[in-house]
Protein backbone atom coordinates (compact mmCIF):
# COMPACT_ATOMS: atom_id res chain seq x y z
CA UNK A 1 0.00 0.00 0.00
CA UNK A 2 1.18 3.40 -0.68
CA UNK A 3 1.98 5.90 1.89
CA UNK A 4 -0.20 8.27 0.39
CA UNK A 5 -3.52 7.34 -0.55
CA UNK A 6 -4.41 8.39 -4.33
CA UNK A 7 -5.81 11.30 -4.81
CA UNK A 8 -4.90 13.04 -1.44
CA UNK A 9 -4.43 16.57 -1.30
CA UNK A 10 -1.38 17.46 0.63
CA UNK A 11 -3.07 19.40 2.85
CA UNK A 12 -4.79 16.52 3.79
CA UNK A 13 -2.32 14.30 4.76
CA UNK A 14 -3.38 13.38 8.41
CA UNK A 15 -6.77 12.41 7.08
CA UNK A 16 -5.27 10.24 4.42
CA UNK A 17 -2.60 8.56 6.55
CA UNK A 18 -5.99 7.73 8.85
CA UNK A 19 -7.60 6.40 5.23
CA UNK A 20 -4.63 4.22 4.80
CA UNK A 21 -4.46 2.89 8.17
CA UNK A 22 -7.66 1.59 8.27
CA UNK A 23 -7.20 -0.18 5.31
CA UNK A 24 -3.44 -1.82 6.70
CA UNK A 25 -5.07 -2.57 10.27
CA UNK A 26 -8.17 -4.32 8.29
CA UNK A 27 -11.33 -1.83 9.13
CA UNK A 28 -11.81 -2.67 5.55
CA UNK A 29 -10.30 -3.53 2.35
CA UNK A 30 -11.31 -0.69 0.42
CA UNK A 31 -12.15 3.19 0.95
CA UNK A 32 -12.78 6.61 -0.50
CA UNK A 33 -12.76 9.80 1.42
CA UNK A 34 -14.24 12.96 -0.35
CA UNK A 35 -14.13 16.70 1.15
CA UNK A 36 -15.61 19.61 -0.69
CA UNK A 37 -16.84 23.63 0.57
CA UNK A 38 -19.74 24.86 -1.58
CA UNK A 39 -19.32 23.38 -4.94
CA UNK A 40 -15.29 22.74 -4.17
CA UNK A 41 -13.78 19.29 -4.12
CA UNK A 42 -10.72 19.97 -1.97
CA UNK A 43 -9.87 15.95 -1.14
CA UNK A 44 -10.70 12.89 -2.95
CA UNK A 45 -8.59 9.95 -1.80
CA UNK A 46 -9.05 6.15 -2.49
CA UNK A 47 -7.27 3.56 -0.36
CA UNK A 48 -6.60 0.12 -0.11
CA UNK A 49 -8.34 -1.95 -2.79
CA UNK A 50 -10.42 0.99 -4.13
CA UNK A 51 -10.39 3.42 -6.70
CA UNK A 52 -11.88 7.10 -6.59
CA UNK A 53 -14.50 6.11 -9.30
CA UNK A 54 -14.87 2.37 -6.78
CA UNK A 55 -18.97 2.10 -6.47
CA UNK A 56 -19.78 0.69 -2.91
CA UNK A 57 -23.21 -0.96 -1.74
CA UNK A 58 -24.00 2.13 0.63
CA UNK A 59 -27.03 0.64 2.62
CA UNK A 60 -28.49 2.18 4.63
CA UNK A 61 -27.63 5.53 2.87
CA UNK A 62 -30.35 4.44 0.81
CA UNK A 63 -32.47 5.99 3.24
CA UNK A 64 -31.99 10.16 2.41
CA UNK A 65 -32.22 9.28 -1.12
CA UNK A 66 -35.64 8.08 -0.43
CA UNK A 67 -36.43 10.43 1.87
CA UNK A 68 -35.47 13.12 -0.62
CA UNK A 69 -37.35 11.21 -3.34
CA UNK A 70 -40.61 11.35 -1.02
CA UNK A 71 -40.19 15.09 -0.95
CA UNK A 72 -40.25 15.23 -4.77
CA UNK A 73 -43.91 13.02 -4.86
CA UNK A 74 -44.69 15.73 -1.92
CA UNK A 75 -43.65 18.45 -4.10
CA UNK A 76 -45.93 16.83 -6.88
CA UNK A 77 -49.13 16.75 -5.08
CA UNK A 78 -49.28 12.72 -4.68
CA UNK A 79 -48.25 12.55 -1.13
CA UNK A 80 -47.87 14.56 2.39
CA UNK A 81 -45.56 14.07 5.36
CA UNK A 82 -48.79 14.51 7.85
CA UNK A 83 -50.39 11.73 5.22
CA UNK A 84 -51.46 8.48 6.83
CA UNK A 85 -49.98 5.48 5.92
CA UNK A 86 -53.20 3.55 6.07
CA UNK A 87 -54.18 5.52 2.78
CA UNK A 88 -52.14 4.41 0.68
CA UNK A 89 -51.32 0.74 1.77
CA UNK A 90 -53.20 -2.01 3.18
CA UNK A 91 -52.57 -2.29 7.42
CA UNK A 92 -53.89 -5.44 8.66
CA UNK A 93 -52.33 -4.97 12.31
CA UNK A 94 -54.14 -5.19 15.07
CA UNK A 95 -53.07 -2.62 16.75
CA UNK A 96 -55.42 0.41 16.40
CA UNK A 97 -52.34 2.98 16.76
CA UNK A 98 -50.91 1.19 13.74
CA UNK A 99 -53.33 3.16 11.54
CA UNK A 100 -52.07 6.35 13.25
CA UNK A 101 -49.22 6.03 12.06
CA UNK A 102 -47.84 9.06 9.36
CA UNK A 103 -45.00 9.39 6.65
CA UNK A 104 -43.30 11.59 8.96
CA UNK A 105 -43.08 9.26 11.32
CA UNK A 106 -41.78 6.99 9.11
CA UNK A 107 -38.91 9.55 7.81
CA UNK A 108 -38.22 10.20 11.36
CA UNK A 109 -38.23 7.05 12.72
CA UNK A 110 -40.90 7.78 15.50
CA UNK A 111 -43.82 5.47 14.07
CA UNK A 112 -43.18 2.22 16.51
CA UNK A 113 -42.29 -0.02 14.41
CA UNK A 114 -39.57 -2.18 16.02
CA UNK A 115 -35.73 -1.38 14.75
CA UNK A 116 -35.72 -5.38 12.87
CA UNK A 117 -37.17 -8.63 11.62
CA UNK A 118 -35.24 -11.01 9.82
CA UNK A 119 -37.63 -10.87 7.09
CA UNK A 120 -35.55 -13.19 4.49
CA UNK A 121 -36.38 -16.11 6.94
CA UNK A 122 -40.04 -15.41 6.68
CA UNK A 123 -39.70 -15.20 2.82
CA UNK A 124 -37.27 -18.39 2.99
CA UNK A 125 -40.24 -20.44 5.48
CA UNK A 126 -42.75 -18.87 3.07
CA UNK A 127 -40.96 -20.00 -0.32
CA UNK A 128 -40.90 -23.90 1.71
CA UNK A 129 -44.01 -24.12 2.40
CA UNK A 130 -45.41 -23.43 -1.06
CA UNK A 131 -43.13 -25.06 -2.91
CA UNK A 132 -42.33 -21.98 -5.01
CA UNK A 133 -39.63 -19.53 -5.88
CA UNK A 134 -39.97 -16.28 -3.62
CA UNK A 135 -36.19 -15.12 -2.66
CA UNK A 136 -35.30 -12.13 -4.70
CA UNK A 137 -39.24 -12.19 -6.62
CA UNK A 138 -42.02 -9.57 -6.44
CA UNK A 139 -43.61 -11.94 -4.39
CA UNK A 140 -40.91 -12.26 -1.88
CA UNK A 141 -41.11 -8.26 -1.60
CA UNK A 142 -44.53 -8.27 -1.11
CA UNK A 143 -44.49 -10.65 1.65
CA UNK A 144 -42.36 -8.81 3.24
CA UNK A 145 -44.61 -5.61 3.21
CA UNK A 146 -47.29 -7.45 4.16
CA UNK A 147 -45.11 -8.98 7.16
CA UNK A 148 -44.42 -5.34 8.58
CA UNK A 149 -48.40 -3.97 7.88
CA UNK A 150 -49.57 -6.72 10.30
CA UNK A 151 -46.95 -6.35 13.12
CA UNK A 152 -48.42 -4.95 16.79
CA UNK A 153 -45.78 -1.65 17.33
CA UNK A 154 -43.24 -1.08 19.61
CA UNK A 155 -44.86 1.71 20.88
CA UNK A 156 -47.60 4.42 20.08
CA UNK A 157 -46.70 6.67 16.41
CA UNK A 158 -44.61 9.67 17.77
CA UNK A 159 -43.82 8.96 21.32
CA UNK A 160 -39.99 7.03 20.68
CA UNK A 161 -37.59 7.81 18.30
CA UNK A 162 -35.81 4.50 17.50
CA UNK A 163 -34.22 3.81 14.29
CA UNK A 164 -36.35 1.17 12.15
CA UNK A 165 -35.41 -0.30 8.95
CA UNK A 166 -39.19 -1.70 8.77
CA UNK A 167 -40.49 1.45 8.56
CA UNK A 168 -37.76 2.87 5.54
CA UNK A 169 -39.20 -0.48 3.90
CA UNK A 170 -43.02 0.62 4.55
CA UNK A 171 -41.87 3.92 3.27
CA UNK A 172 -40.66 2.66 -0.05
CA UNK A 173 -43.56 0.39 -0.74
CA UNK A 174 -46.08 3.38 -0.33
CA UNK A 175 -44.14 5.60 -2.54
CA UNK A 176 -44.15 3.34 -5.18
CA UNK A 177 -48.17 3.20 -4.45
CA UNK A 178 -48.23 6.57 -4.64
CA UNK A 179 -45.93 7.43 -7.83
CA UNK A 180 -47.76 3.86 -9.51
CA UNK A 181 -43.84 3.02 -10.13
CA UNK A 182 -40.64 0.94 -8.78
CA UNK A 183 -38.38 2.82 -6.61
CA UNK A 184 -35.02 1.81 -8.71
CA UNK A 185 -36.69 3.97 -11.80
CA UNK A 186 -38.29 6.45 -9.56
CA UNK A 187 -34.97 7.23 -7.89
CA UNK A 188 -33.36 7.54 -11.61
CA UNK A 189 -35.32 9.69 -12.73
CA UNK A 190 -36.33 11.74 -10.44
CA UNK A 191 -33.06 12.24 -8.24
CA UNK A 192 -29.76 10.82 -10.06
CA UNK A 193 -30.76 11.91 -13.57
CA UNK A 194 -31.44 15.40 -12.63
CA UNK A 195 -28.49 15.67 -10.66
CA UNK A 196 -25.89 13.92 -12.67
CA UNK A 197 -25.66 11.21 -10.13
CA UNK A 198 -24.39 8.77 -13.04
CA UNK A 199 -23.67 5.59 -10.50
CA UNK A 200 -26.11 5.65 -8.44
CA UNK A 201 -28.64 3.12 -7.60
CA UNK A 202 -30.01 -0.11 -7.68
CA UNK A 203 -29.19 -3.29 -9.04
CA UNK A 204 -25.96 -1.98 -10.67
CA UNK A 205 -24.71 -5.47 -12.44
CA UNK A 206 -28.02 -4.94 -14.93
CA UNK A 207 -26.65 -1.56 -15.75
CA UNK A 208 -23.23 -1.50 -15.75
CA UNK A 209 -21.05 -3.08 -18.69
CA UNK A 210 -19.00 -6.02 -17.76
CA UNK A 211 -15.77 -3.95 -18.12
CA UNK A 212 -17.09 -1.95 -15.61
CA UNK A 213 -17.96 -4.59 -13.16
CA UNK A 214 -14.16 -4.05 -11.57
CA UNK A 215 -15.62 -0.77 -10.04
CA UNK A 216 -17.80 -2.84 -7.80
CA UNK A 217 -16.32 -3.17 -4.00
CA UNK A 218 -17.04 -6.74 -2.17
CA UNK A 219 -18.95 -6.76 0.98
CA UNK A 220 -17.44 -10.62 1.51
CA UNK A 221 -19.51 -13.36 1.63
CA UNK A 222 -22.78 -13.97 2.40
CA UNK A 223 -23.91 -16.95 5.00
CA UNK A 224 -27.33 -17.31 3.51
CA UNK A 225 -26.81 -16.73 0.23
CA UNK A 226 -23.56 -18.74 0.37
CA UNK A 227 -21.81 -16.25 -2.28
CA UNK A 228 -19.62 -13.56 -2.47
CA UNK A 229 -21.04 -10.24 -2.53
CA UNK A 230 -20.24 -7.78 -5.26
CA UNK A 231 -22.79 -5.62 -7.10
CA UNK A 232 -25.16 -7.70 -4.84
CA UNK A 233 -26.87 -5.91 -1.88
CA UNK A 234 -25.40 -6.55 1.51
CA UNK A 235 -28.24 -6.50 3.92
CA UNK A 236 -30.67 -9.64 3.70
CA UNK A 237 -33.88 -8.76 4.02
CA UNK A 238 -33.23 -5.98 0.66
CA UNK A 239 -32.00 -9.39 -1.01
CA UNK A 240 -34.59 -11.42 -0.59
CA UNK A 241 -37.00 -8.40 -1.62
CA UNK A 242 -34.89 -8.56 -4.88
CA UNK A 243 -32.77 -5.72 -3.92
CA UNK A 244 -35.11 -2.65 -4.01
CA UNK A 245 -35.96 -1.44 -1.47
CA UNK A 246 -36.66 1.57 0.88
CA UNK A 247 -33.85 0.88 3.87
CA UNK A 248 -31.23 -0.53 1.63
CA UNK A 249 -29.78 -1.21 -1.84
CA UNK A 250 -28.41 1.99 -3.69
CA UNK A 251 -24.80 1.78 -4.47
CA UNK A 252 -22.37 4.93 -4.99
CA UNK A 253 -19.62 6.33 -5.56
CA UNK A 254 -18.09 9.06 -3.37
CA UNK A 255 -18.72 11.95 -6.01
CA UNK A 256 -22.17 11.09 -6.64
CA UNK A 257 -23.56 11.38 -2.73
CA UNK A 258 -21.33 14.73 -2.69
CA UNK A 259 -23.56 15.67 -6.11
CA UNK A 260 -26.82 14.80 -3.89
CA UNK A 261 -25.16 16.79 -0.51
CA UNK A 262 -24.63 19.55 -2.86
CA UNK A 263 -28.25 19.43 -3.79
CA UNK A 264 -29.64 19.11 -0.45
CA UNK A 265 -27.40 22.77 0.33
CA UNK A 266 -28.41 24.43 -2.86
CA UNK A 267 -31.92 23.49 -1.73
CA UNK A 268 -32.07 25.16 1.56
CA UNK A 269 -31.26 28.10 -0.40
CA UNK A 270 -33.81 27.62 -2.44
CA UNK A 271 -31.92 26.85 -5.28
CA UNK A 272 -32.25 23.37 -6.22
CA UNK A 273 -32.58 21.21 -9.11
CA UNK A 274 -34.98 18.74 -7.71
CA UNK A 275 -35.67 19.57 -3.93
CA UNK A 276 -38.07 23.11 -2.99
CA UNK A 277 -37.02 24.79 0.16
CA UNK A 278 -39.39 23.52 2.70
CA UNK A 279 -38.39 19.89 1.37
CA UNK A 280 -34.96 20.81 1.90
CA UNK A 281 -35.48 22.19 5.37
CA UNK A 282 -37.72 19.29 6.69
CA UNK A 283 -35.01 16.86 5.00
CA UNK A 284 -32.19 19.02 7.58
CA UNK A 285 -34.22 20.06 10.80
CA UNK A 286 -34.44 18.30 13.62
CA UNK A 287 -38.10 17.08 14.43
CA UNK A 288 -39.73 18.61 17.53
CA UNK A 289 -41.22 15.36 18.83
CA UNK A 290 -41.14 13.20 20.61
CA UNK A 291 -38.41 15.63 22.27
CA UNK A 292 -34.59 14.66 22.26
CA UNK A 293 -35.04 13.17 18.82
CA UNK A 294 -31.74 13.27 16.61
CA UNK A 295 -33.60 12.80 13.59
CA UNK A 296 -35.12 14.80 10.87
CA UNK A 297 -36.74 14.05 8.26
CA UNK A 298 -34.72 11.87 6.22
CA UNK A 299 -31.19 12.41 8.15
CA UNK A 300 -29.53 11.78 11.55
CA UNK A 301 -27.42 14.46 13.26
CA UNK A 302 -24.59 14.21 15.60
CA UNK A 303 -24.85 12.59 18.91
CA UNK A 304 -24.92 15.63 21.14
CA UNK A 305 -22.78 15.80 24.54
CA UNK A 306 -24.72 16.74 27.77
CA UNK A 307 -22.93 20.25 27.76
CA UNK A 308 -22.64 22.41 30.72
CA UNK A 309 -25.54 24.85 31.23
CA UNK A 310 -25.76 27.83 29.22
CA UNK A 311 -23.71 25.89 26.62
CA UNK A 312 -24.21 25.57 22.98
CA UNK A 313 -24.56 21.70 22.72
CA UNK A 314 -21.77 19.45 20.92
CA UNK A 315 -21.07 16.04 19.34
CA UNK A 316 -20.40 13.32 21.91
CA UNK A 317 -16.86 11.81 21.88
CA UNK A 318 -18.21 9.00 20.93
CA UNK A 319 -20.34 10.59 17.82
CA UNK A 320 -19.16 8.88 14.39
CA UNK A 321 -19.33 12.37 12.93
CA UNK A 322 -16.15 13.10 15.02
CA UNK A 323 -16.12 16.25 17.37
CA UNK A 324 -15.97 18.94 14.77
CA UNK A 325 -19.26 18.45 13.04
CA UNK A 326 -21.55 21.23 15.30
CA UNK A 327 -25.18 21.36 16.63
CA UNK A 328 -27.21 21.78 12.78
CA UNK A 329 -25.36 19.56 11.18
CA UNK A 330 -26.59 16.53 9.49
CA UNK A 331 -25.61 13.43 7.95
CA UNK A 332 -26.12 9.20 7.91
CA UNK A 333 -24.21 6.24 8.47
CA UNK A 334 -24.46 3.22 6.28
CA UNK A 335 -24.09 -0.76 8.03
CA UNK A 336 -21.45 -1.65 5.15
CA UNK A 337 -18.99 1.17 6.23
CA UNK A 338 -20.26 4.15 4.66
CA UNK A 339 -21.11 7.61 5.96
CA UNK A 340 -22.10 11.07 4.75
CA UNK A 341 -21.82 14.22 7.03
CA UNK A 342 -22.33 18.04 5.74
CA UNK A 343 -21.94 21.31 8.01
CA UNK A 344 -24.66 23.37 6.52
CA UNK A 345 -23.07 26.80 7.61
CA UNK A 346 -19.54 26.28 5.94
CA UNK A 347 -21.51 24.04 3.50
CA UNK A 348 -18.74 21.42 4.75
CA UNK A 349 -19.66 18.22 2.91
CA UNK A 350 -17.30 14.72 4.46
CA UNK A 351 -18.01 12.00 2.40
CA UNK A 352 -16.27 8.45 3.72
CA UNK A 353 -17.52 4.83 1.40
CA UNK A 354 -15.97 1.94 2.74
CA UNK A 355 -16.40 -2.13 2.88
CA UNK A 356 -15.54 -2.55 6.78
CA UNK A 357 -18.41 -5.68 6.29
CA UNK A 358 -16.03 -7.25 4.35
CA UNK A 359 -14.13 -8.80 7.46
CA UNK A 360 -17.19 -10.02 8.48
CA UNK A 361 -20.57 -7.75 10.00
CA UNK A 362 -19.34 -7.90 13.41
CA UNK A 363 -15.88 -5.86 12.03
CA UNK A 364 -15.95 -2.85 13.90
CA UNK A 365 -12.14 -1.60 13.58
CA UNK A 366 -14.34 1.52 11.76
CA UNK A 367 -15.41 3.09 14.94
CA UNK A 368 -12.55 4.00 16.38
CA UNK A 369 -10.88 5.23 13.25
CA UNK A 370 -14.20 7.08 11.28
CA UNK A 371 -14.35 9.65 13.72
CA UNK A 372 -10.55 10.22 13.75
CA UNK A 373 -10.91 10.44 10.16
CA UNK A 374 -13.66 13.22 10.23
CA UNK A 375 -11.78 15.04 12.75
CA UNK A 376 -8.61 15.48 10.87
CA UNK A 377 -10.85 15.98 7.64
CA UNK A 378 -12.77 19.08 9.14
CA UNK A 379 -9.26 20.42 10.44
CA UNK A 380 -8.40 21.48 7.58
CA UNK A 381 -11.91 21.67 5.62
CA UNK A 382 -13.55 23.99 8.18
CA UNK A 383 -9.93 25.42 10.30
Amino acid sequence: MSAHPRGAAKAYGKAAALLERGASEKAYTAAVLLAARGDEVLLHAAAGEAHLSSIFDVASLTKPLVAALFFVLVQQGKVSPGGALAGVLPVSSPDPAFREIRFAHLLAHTSGLPAYRRLYADIRVAEEREKRPLVGRAEGHDLAVATILAMPLASPPGTRCAYSDLGYIVLGRAIEAAAFESLDRLLRREICGPLKMADTGYLPLASLSECETGRLVSTGRSKVRDREKVGEVDDENAAAMGGVAGHAGVFSTAHDLFLFAREVLRARRGEGRVLARPSAVAMTTRVAEPPGCERTLGFDTPTPATPPAGATPAPAPGSQAGRRFPEGSFGHLGFTGCSLWVDPAPEATVVLLTNRVFYGEQNDGLKAIRPLIHDAVMEELVP
